[in-house]
């Protein structure tokens, strides 16, 4: 147990005063995360609440496992909460595994634990052979130095204080405190990628490799992860140097990147790129070779990248910007109450007469609702893209401002302004979701009838 204690200080885990969240499955990792964290409240005071997710997949054994885990959140003197999942209908719905969504659903559930108890940490019970499974798993798949490094004992409100014991320290401890744990089959079943490097593949390598192979993958992870935090250091300092935006677009300096180091200027690339697509999701090292090639071409070359990126070779630079989020403009007219859909946008436009009490709700900043006086209002409002001639009055005194250079001042991704979608009353632009509405369609206490607009989805 000391062990675990000395990992939770070595990375400042918990500190004095926290509030913990622990997800508690009642397998035999999570009750010894349970009792580890029980244990480290008699020399560090903070808050602990378990956090149990039943995923409905396997009928009355998840049943089972919530209600032991409630009995024994009970015995430790532990506030438990029992949280219901729909997983398979959530892997259906966004095309994912069993595995992925039921990784997606729990994490969800945790962290909205956590900010209705105003929590600090969330305290997840994996462990060194989860970490070899992990750092395997991540080089078939041909990941990087991050995938090889594994997990991190602290990322973000995640922390891991078990991730350097192994499975059988783990049982050796819940034995020794007389503890039992669930046994969830679906584990022992090779249906899931990960199951089949716990039960085949690292199984093997012990047998006929080295007995402490899973040891000393999770070793080599935790080196990697040394180097991985040194060399973002590094990378992050190149980036200051060279990346810098540009008319709302994300620009890479290249006399700069090129003083460089090889590697580090492939991590630059990558983070350029990643700013610019808001995710480093699917870029890979085809993506990474084909912007180190654009680096060295003429100008006026040009590349795609996931995220919609697009690269273009200029002067003394890469610039990176998004391409349109439509493939289609969104258009509508909206001629009245009712729900419209343009895209992947539904809209739902509600009218009624003025009522002061309605005031304090009108004036609450929300982003994707917004309140009109209807009686400003010339014609039929359209959702669409932005027009040549587009403007929006900005002051009491019917100040106008051209709408594309609002879009400037506010930064807006020159590849980006053409895909926003708008409200509009002819060339007065109404609303633009996500930034203002006009000062001229504002509702007031002179206005008759109130326009109510809500994208519900979409935007």
């Amino acid at each position: 147990m000391r062990s675990i204690f000395s990992v939770i200080e070595q990375y400042h885990m918990i500190e004095p005063g926290m509030h913990v969240i622990a997800g508690v499955s009642g397998g035999a990792d999570s009750v010894c995360l349970l009792w580890a964290l029980r244990a480290y409240q008699k020399e560090t005071p903070f808050a602990l609440t378990a956090v149990h997710v039943e995923h409905g997949l396997r009928g009355e054994e998840s049943l089972a496992d919530a209600e032991f885990t409630e009995r024994l959140c009970r015995e430790l003197g532990v506030e438990c909460r029992v949280v219901p999942a729909q997983v398979k209908r959530l892997a259906q719905e966004r095309g994912l595994s069993l595995e992925e969504a039921g990784r997606a659903e729990r994490y969800r559930i945790f962290e909205e634990v956590r900010l209705a108890c105003g929590a600090d940490r969330i305290a997840v019970a994996h462990n060194q052979n989860d970490q070899a499974e992990t750092v395997l798993w991540n080089l078939a798949r041909g990941s990087g130095l991050e995938g090889l490094s594994g997990m991190r004992p602290v990322r973000g409100r995640i922390i891991r204080p078990l991730l350097f014991t192994n499975r059988p320290r783990i049982e050796a401890i819940l034995r020794e405190a007389g503890l039992g744990w669930r046994t969830d089959r679906t584990n022992l079943e090779t249906d899931y990628t990960r199951n089949r490097i716990r039960l085949s593949v690292l199984p093997l390598m012990e047998r006929e490799l080295n007995a402490q192979a899973q040891a000393h993958i999770a070793e080599a992870a935790q080196k990697l992860e040394q180097v991985r935090a040194y060399l973002e250091g590094v990378t992050d300092r190149a980036a200051r140097a060279c990346i810098f935006w540009e008319d709302g677009d994300v620009c890479l300096h290249l006399p700069r990147l090129r003083r460089e180091e090889k590697l580090i200027r492939t991590e630059v690339l990558k983070q350029a790129a990643g700013l610019c697509a808001g995710s480093l999701r699917d870029l890979g090292s085809v993506h990474l070779q084909a912007l180190s090639a654009l680096a060295e071409m003429d100008c006026g070359k040009e590349i795609s990248l996931p995220g919609r990126v697009r690269a273009v070779r200029e002067a003394d630079r890469i610039r990176f910007t998004r391409a349109q989020e439509f493939e289609e403009p969104p258009f509508v007219e909206i001629s009245g109450p009712g729900l419209y859909q343009a895209g992947d946008c539904r809209i739902r436009v509600e009218l009624t007469e003025f009522d002061p009490a309605l005031l304090p709700e009108i004036m609450q900043e929300k982003k994707y609702t917004k309140w009109f006086s209807y009686d400003t209002i010339k014609g039929n409002i359209q959702f669409r893209t932005r027009k040549t001639g587009d403007y929006l009055v900005v002051n009491r005194q019917g100040g106008r401002k051209k709408l594309k250079d609002y879009l400037i001042d506010c930064k807006v991704p020159r590849a980006r302004r053409d895909a926003l979608g708008l409200f509009a009353d002819g060339p007065h632009v109404l609303w633009i979701p996500g930034y203002r509405i006009s000062e001229a369609a504002k509702v007031t206490e002179e206005t008759k009838l109130v326009m109510k607009i809500q994208l519900e989805e979409g935007l």
